[in-house]
């Protein structure tokens, strides 16, 4: 039974066309997979009790076919689940596939299938996000109006069917209408930095969330030094904070007020009120007022090509400048000479 690979499917995905496109699917899972058994999510966060009883079972691959959320649920309960030796595989299915751009997987039913028929995987790391929960998640952690966009998704505009869509919808409208808090935020053994008027904070592995690509050069360095790279806004309000977004979309943010990059293991973060946190889309924090991150070195297995390349082009001084730096505008050369 453990060569056999176990499907979690999300049929929500891709705005339902999972689920009506489900028996064409399903003639691609054995194309390239051969003999495979799979159980459809009934409803949110399914996928955690589904995951478990596959491993239970003895089902040591076990893939998901959805987007960044169901992905990550599952990633979180085969770690819980103490199991090293359970390898997870990312089929492009969803709206939002993140995780699978940070690891070069094609946003491409066939040619997701193909790396994990290949049978290639590697070990990658973990962030454990502990707010009012503890959660693993494997690509990004956010908290600010990028968290309250996240955690409205779960309620407002349900008629938005496209999770890219609802996203960027809700992250206009957070945009404008979250509030800067205090903060301390403690990295690594470094001195705290305290911050009057917080605005937003990214705790990553890759360099590119939703389009916007506020770390750029990330999943090169995370790789290499096995860290997490850190985005850090403070005192934009308003439409600053819409021009901030714009720019991150060609990583033209660097160097710019209000933008501080920097890299660390932990994080720990302390806001004089609650704020939202979320990763990839599942919200572990809306009422505590300190949120942990943390680095979790060698913690899930994943199909992933072979050989992939990186960006390696940029320039690691970007993440070395000192916080007070970004009290103004300056200028910073992001790609290497």
């Amino acid at each position: 039974m453990s060569d056999i690979p176990f499907i979690i499917i999300n049929p929500q995905a891709r705005s339902g066309k999972i689920g009506k496109n489900l028996e064409k699917i399903k003639k691609k899972f054995k194309q390239y997979l051969g003999e495979f058994k799979f159980e459809l999510t009934q409803c949110p966060l399914d996928e955690i009790r589904i995951t478990a009883e596959a491993i239970e079972k003895g089902y040591k691959k076990i893939l998901v076919c959805g987007g960044d959320g169901t992905a990550t649920n599952t990633g979180d309960a085969i770690i819980n689940s103490g199991q090293k030796d359970v390898i997870l595989g990312l089929i492009s299915a969803g709206s939002m596939c993140d995780w699978h751009k940070t690891h070069s997987i094609p946003f491409d039913m066939d040619k997701s299938l193909q790396i994990i028929a290949k049978g290639y995987y590697e070990s990658f790391p973990a962030m454990k996000c502990t707010g009012d929960k503890t959660y693993y998640s494997f690509d990004m952690a956010d908290g600010g109006f990028t968290g309250a966009a996240a955690a409205a998704a779960h309620h407002e505009v349900e008629w938005i069917k496209n999770g890219d869509i609802k996203y960027l919808w809700l992250a206009l409208k957070y945009i404008l209408v979250s509030k800067n808090t205090q903060a301390k935020i403690t990295i690594d053994d470094r001195k705290p930095i305290e911050i009057k008027d917080f605005t937003n904070l990214i705790v990553a592995f890759g360099d590119e969330i939703v389009g916007f690509k506020v770390l750029p050069g990330n999943d090169y360095f995370s790789r290499v030094n096995k860290d997490l790279g850190i985005f850090v806004l403070h005192k934009l309000k308003g439409f600053r904070r819409i021009i901030m977004l714009i720019r991150a979309l060609s990583a033209k943010h660097v160097g710019k007020k209000g933008v501080w990059l920097t890299r660390g293991k932990k994080v720990v973060i302390e806001t004089e009120r609650p704020i939202p946190w979320e990763a990839e889309g599942e919200i572990f924090n809306e009422k505590s007022h300190t949120v942990t991150i943390e680095y979790i070195d060698d913690a899930l297995k994943l199909f992933v090509p072979k050989n992939r390349t990186y960006n390696d082009k940029i320039d690691e001084n970007i993440y070395n400048e000192p916080f007070e730096n970004s009290f103004k505008k300056r200028k910073v050369e992001i790609y290497k000479k």
